[in-house]
């Protein structure tokens, strides 16, 4: 009944329609070859971002600093989202499925429901243990700030790694070859993050399952946008927790002392055995839930052959 919800947009509907005659066409729309074609429509969104961050907010005193923040990126989020979308209509020849705007909002609330729900449970069965404890709260403008940023940063990673990486990937080589190189791509990208162990970022790469198998079961990038955004969003700009080790000001300056496997140290909750098991978890049930709705496609060489048959 779930996956029935999702039925609509089937893998094949995300592949490219391009169907070039040329030599130098047929190369370009390979599709590892794509990434810096993508690249070509999001890099220079995001170098004016980083312009407008170095060259004007940087410069400026506060609150004006602020205001022009939250306007930046209030601007660069729908940019991005129209930039790929522009690709996917200019050079793949087809709609942008994964980006469709029916029952868009529904489902980033669903993934966001989830994750403010389960950073919430972590917080509080920390909180039982004594190991969490609220110092002092920063003003309530900070909330939109960091609603703003990591809903940003969030977009950005899962365009990256589900739009680009995952779904070029799938298209060329299947499902299965496409979860293993974007989890572990994903997961290693955050090693040179502060306080990193290999440890940890295997925590990482198998718990971003939970990111990745929405994407599959819906073919569209709402649920799991939402979730990242709400769990970076909770455990760092709410809570004030470190989130994949880096330190952001939250609305809440607190401390938290206790073991690792409860609180994550200096990770994050990510870190903990507490939310490594249950993101991990709730990824392999949606990913299987995925499978029994046929969301798994076989490699290119694999279906071409079938398509002769």
């Amino acid at each position: 009944m779930v996956a029935s919800l999702f039925s609509f947009i089937q893998p094949g509907d995300l592949f490219s329609k391009f169907k070039p005659e040329s030599r130098f066409w047929k190369i370009l729309n390979f599709p590892l070859m794509r990434i810096a074609v993508i690249a070509l429509f999001l890099v220079p969104i995001m170098a004016i971002n980083g312009v407008v961050v170095f060259s004007v907010i940087e410069q400026v005193e506060e609150p004006l600093a602020t205001h022009i923040d939250i306007v930046r990126m209030i601007i660069t989020i729908p940019l991005l989202l129209i930039s790929y979308s522009l690709y996917c209509r200019v050079f793949e020849k087809r709609k942008a499925f994964e980006l469709s705007l029916n029952g868009a909002w529904k489902e980033w609330l669903l993934g966001a429901l989830v994750a403010t729900s389960l950073v919430t449970l972590f917080v509080a069965l920390i909180s039982v243990f004594g190991s969490f404890e609220i110092l002092e709260y920063r003003p309530a403008l900070v909330l939109l700030t960091n609603s703003l940023a990591f809903g940003m940063g969030a977009l950005l990673q899962e365009l990256i790694l589900l739009c680009v990486l995952f779904r070029l990937v799938e298209e060329l080589a299947g499902t299965w070859v496409g979860i293993a190189i974007s989890l572990v791509i994903f997961g290693f990208a955050h090693i040179m993050n502060p306080n990193q162990t290999i440890g940890t970022v295997i925590f990482l790469v198998l718990s971003s399952i939970v990111l990745i198998a929405p994407f599959i079961l819906t073919r569209r990038l709402w649920v799991s946008w939402g979730f990242h955004t709400a769990w970076n969003f909770m455990q760092a700009g709410v809570f004030g927790m470190p989130n994949s080790g880096i330190q952001f000001p939250g609305w809440m300056i607190t401390k938290v002392e206790g073991p690792v496997w409860l609180t994550g140290g200096a990770i994050g909750i990510e870190g903990s055995w507490l939310a490594f098991s249950a993101d991990l978890i709730l990824g392999l049930l949606v990913l299987y839930v995925a499978v029994k709705a046929g969301k798994i496609v076989a490699p290119r060489w694999r279906r071409q052959v079938s398509q002769i048959e």
